[in-house]
Order: C-alpha cells, then sequence, then structure tokens
C-alpha cells in the first residue's frame, strides 16, 4: 500500500509541473511510438516476401525528419535520389496502399498545399490555369469510371506532378535559382546511369513491352519500362545541354572533355532503350539547336547519324523496322507503329458518339480495351497516345484541356525570347518533343519523368513570368520618372552619332 501511494503521489507531482503543451507533446510521442511500433511488425511480416521492406522504416524516418527539419530541403533531396532509387519504390509497392510511392507523392501534395497557402499570390494567374481545366476533368472522370481505385490512385500522382510545378514558382526568383535547380537535375542522373550501367552488366531488361514487340534487348534502368529510362534521358541530355551552351559547366579543356563525355554516356544509355521516338526527340534538340545558333551541328548530326547506322546493325534493324509489318492480315506481325494505329483505330471505332463529349471516364481505356481490340488476346492494354486516351476516357473538353497544358506553357516560355533565346530555344524544343511524343506513348503513366520534367518546366516558366513583371515594374516606374521631367531639346549633333552608330553598338 505504501508503494502504491508513493506512485500515486509522484504521478501527480508530475503532472501537476507540466502544462498543457508538454502534455500535448508526451501525448503525440506516445501515440507515434505506437505508430511505429505497429508499423515495424507489418514491415517486418512483409520483409518475409519482399527483403527491400526492411529498408521502408529507416527511410519514413528519415523523410519525416526533413519534412519537419525544412521542407525545402526536403524536395531537393527528393529530386535528387528519386529517380535513382525507384527500384526500392518498386520493390516496396503494395497493392492496397501503393508503398512508399504513394506515401512520397501524398508528402509532395500536402507540401505543396503548405506552401502555396503561405502566400498564394506568388503564383500568377496563367500558371494556374496551365492546369486546372485538365484536373478538373480528371475529377470529373473519377466520377463515372469504372476502375475508380486506380483512377484515384493516378490522379494523386498527377496531382503531384501539378504540386511540383506549381512549387517552382516559390523556388526560382530569378536567374541564379534556375541554375540551382537545373544543376540538381543534372546530379539526380548521375544515380540513373550508374544504376543502369548495373542492370546492362546484370543482363536485367525492362521486359515485355510495346504491343507484340520482343523486348528482350530494351533496357530500363531503374524504372519498370524503358520508354521511361529513354524520355528521362532525353530532359538530362537537354538540361546539360543548356548548362554547357550557357557556359554554366565546360569551361576549359578538361571539364569540357568530361561533360562531352558524360552526355555520350547518355546517349549511349539512351541507345540502350531502343525508344525511337526518344532518339527522334534527341535529334531534335540538337537540329534545332544547330539550325538556330551553329550550323556545324547540322554536319554533326549528319555524318553522326550515318557512322551509327553503318556501325550498329541493331540501330538500323530498329529503324528499318518500320517499313516492314505494316499490313493487318493473319498471323503477321505488326510493327510498333502499326499496332498503334489499329489500336487507336479500334478505340475510337467502338467510341459511340454520344460519348465524344463525356468519354468512358477515367481509366476505361485499359478496363475495355479487352472488347475493342481486335489484338488484345485477352489483355488489358494502354492507349499508347495520350490524346487518344484522353478523348476515350474524358471526351473532346478533356482532349482540348490536355492541348491546353502545352499552349499555356509555350505563352509562358514565349517570355523569354528576348532576354534568355538560347534557354527559351531548348525549352520549347523540350516541351514540343513531350507533346509530339505523347502523340504515340502513354506519357500520362510515366510519373517520374513527368515530375523531372514539369518541374524544370515550371522553374524555367517562373523565370520568365519574374523576368517580365520586373520588366513591366521598371517600364512603370520609368513612365512615371518621365512624367514629372522638364522636356527638354535634344542636340542634333546627338541624334546624328545615334543614327550613324551600328546597329550592334546600339
Amino acid at each position: 500500500m505504501r508503494a502504491l501511494e508513493w506512485i500515486t503521489r509522484g504521478w501527480r507531482s508530475w503532472r501537476n509541473g507540466m502544462d498543457g503543451a508538454s502534455l500535448l507533446g508526451v501525448a503525440g510521442l506516445s501515440v507515434g511510438a505506437v505508430m511505429v511500433g505497429m508499423l515495424s511488425v507489418m514491415v517486418g511480416g512483409a520483409a518475409a516476401g519482399k527483403p527491400a521492406m526492411l529498408a521502408v522504416l529507416p527511410l519514413l524516418l528519415l523523410t519525416a525528419f526533413l519534412f519537419i527539419y525544412s521542407r525545402e530541403a526536403f524536395l531537393l533531396v527528393v529530386l535528387l535520389v528519386r529517380a535513382g532509387a525507384n527500384p526500392v519504390f518498386e520493390e516496396t509497392r503494395m497493392a492496397a496502399v501503393g508503398g512508399l510511392g504513394g506515401l512520397l507523392n501524398a508528402l509532395i501534395i500536402i507540401l505543396a498545399a503548405v506552401i502555396i497557402a503561405r502566400d498564394p499570390k506568388r503564383i500568377p494567374k496563367l500558371a494556374w490555369w496551365v492546369w486546372l481545366p485538365f484536373i478538373a476533368m480528371q475529377a470529373l472522370g473519377i466520377l463515372y469510371s469504372p476502375e475508380k481505385v486506380q483512377a484515384i490512385r493516378l490522379y494523386l500522382g498527377q496531382l503531384s506532378v501539378v504540386a511540383l510545378f506549381l512549387v517552382s514558382f516559390y523556388l526560382i526568383v530569378n536567374e541564379a535559382d534556375l541554375n540551382k535547380m537545373l544543376r540538381l537535375v543534372t546530379w539526380s542522373s548521375v544515380p540513373v546511369a550508374v544504376v543502369t550501367l548495373i542492370y546492362i552488366a546484370l543482363g536485367k531488361t525492362a521486359g515485355i513491352v510495346d504491343g507484340l514487340e520482343d523486348a528482350g534487348a530494351r533496357y530500363g534502368g531503374p524504372f519498370p519500362h524503358a520508354n521511361i529510362l529513354a524520355f528521362y534521358l532525353v530532359l538530362a541530355l537537354g538540361v546539360i545541354f543548356y548548362r554547357w551552351k550557357s557556359g554554366q559547366i565546360g569551361q576549359g579543356y578538361a571539364r569540357m572533355a568530361l561533360v562531352v563525355a558524360y552526355m555520350l554516356l547518355l546517349v549511349g544509355l539512351l541507345y540502350t532503350t531502343k525508344t525511337r521516338s526518344a532518339w527522334i526527340s534527341v535529334l531534335f534538340i540538337f537540329a534545332m539547336y544547330g539550325l538556330f545558333r551553329e550550323r556545324r551541328y547540322l554536319v554533326y548530326l549528319v555524318l553522326g547519324g550515318m557512322a551509327a547506322m553503318a556501325a550498329l546493325p541493331e540501330l538500323r534493324e530498329r529503324v528499318m523496322g518500320l517499313s516492314e509489318g505494316n499490313q493487318v492480315v493473319q498471323y503477321a506481325k505488326l510493327n510498333s507503329f502499326a499496332w498503334r494505329k489499329l489500336l487507336w483505330a479500334d478505340a475510337l471505332g467502338w467510341m459511340s458518339p454520344s460519348r465524344y463529349i463525356t468519354g468512358y471516364g477515367a481509366e476505361s481505356f485499359m478496363f475495355h480495351s479487352p472488347t475493342f481490340f481486335s489484338m488484345a488476346g485477352g489483355r488489358n492494354w494502354g492507349a499508347h497516345s495520350a490524346v487518344v486516351q484522353v478523348f476515350f476516357e474524358l471526351g473532346i473538353f478533356g482532349a482540348a484541356a490536355y492541348g491546353w497544358i502545352y499552349l499555356t506553357t509555350l505563352r509562358m516560355l514565349k517570355r523569354l525570347w528576348r532576354s534568355y533565346r538560347l534557354l527559351a530555344l531548348i525549352s520549347t524544343v523540350l516541351l514540343v518533343g513531350n507533346f509530339l511524343v505523347s502523340l504515340s506513348d502513354n506519357m500520362l503513366s510515366y510519373l517520374i519523368y513527368n515530375w523531372y520534367f514539369w518541374f524544370c518546366m515550371g522553374a524555367v516558366c517562373a523565370l520568365a513570368m519574374r523576368q517580365s513583371d520586373s520588366r513591366s515594374e521598371s517600364s512603370r516606374r520609368y513612365d512615371a520618372w518621365a512624367v514629372t521631367q522638364p522636356l527638354t531639346r535634344v542636340p542634333t549633333s546627338a541624334v546624328a552619332e545615334v543614327s550613324t552608330r551600328p546597329v550592334w553598338r546600339r
């Protein structure tokens, strides 16, 4: 009894010495400890089948610490490691909750909501309207989707892409901020390249991909699909090429050799993906640069293309393969593009005209594909075209909203042509190339690539809008100053001097 009395007296004195905030903190720690304990048991049970699950708990704790310590640091660390660490995220994927990837998507959305709530006016109205129509159409499509759970998961992934696009307007104030973000994207390609080289050495390919095509020799690196790696490498090459030509990297012979060697390595990895549309995208970047900036790059492209076609039989077969298998006959093997055209024709022919306005709902293309696709073979197939998919699922207004994303982004990029011509050129080529590729690929499903691509687009657009706003402010200040100044007559000699001065000196 005396021992019980001592315990009761000690509890009362400890409780009376703590305020409400302290009690709340202790309660929070207690709840957190219980949740960590339960999570440890769940992770430990799942680790028997998936050893990678052993990394879940420390990664969760590290993620939570970074998120609490500094939201900006959390975002930058995520962008630095997310692409290269994708195999860990894939191994920890669970059907019910989505694993670490789903958690990270949720944290990105929460992060964006918290930052934007501080000062919503920092985001220009035009930036809001880039994604708002499409996100609204996708939300409506979920209401009548035949696969609501999958549609919601993919919708949350799309929201995380939008979140990164909008958050970039908070991170970018001037050109120096943009260069930091592009440097971050550059370094994020290093673990991707390392993992891809390891997978090539191990002979680990990307598996079965487009249609009836043999994909045994296509490598996807840390990503589950070879096309994701291919388009990520296109973006990385575009960013590195801009940083090199703008003088940020590659100064001096040794450093220039290192930059060129790394770019050639990425081009080699791009070749291993066997993704023809990505090859065309890279050629498009260098061709446009050669056409508008340095014509000698057009010569390099011609000579390099001829040498590659002569020295690489697989490249030659991959390119020439489009000339075969274009007829749909019994037992015939279609090439990749002919297979896509058949898929699109079957889908659009099966659609009821009454559905041209609303579509069949989010994720309905894959759901209905065994019904309308003549070569489905009992499997569910993606649309292999973001435009066809959006039209089938969300109707004509959904397709228009998808096109609106690129149109409004292009409008913002146009503001760069006066002061940042090289940046405007590379960014515009990447944007146009992305849209053209989306005509023949499942771009909406490539979440990690979309993260990096639209973060870069948002960062560049943020600089364009900041630069435009500062010029408008300077013009307003000059106009206000000019009104208050007395009119002065300019000497005739000064006018003559300006008129005879060469244009490049004015």
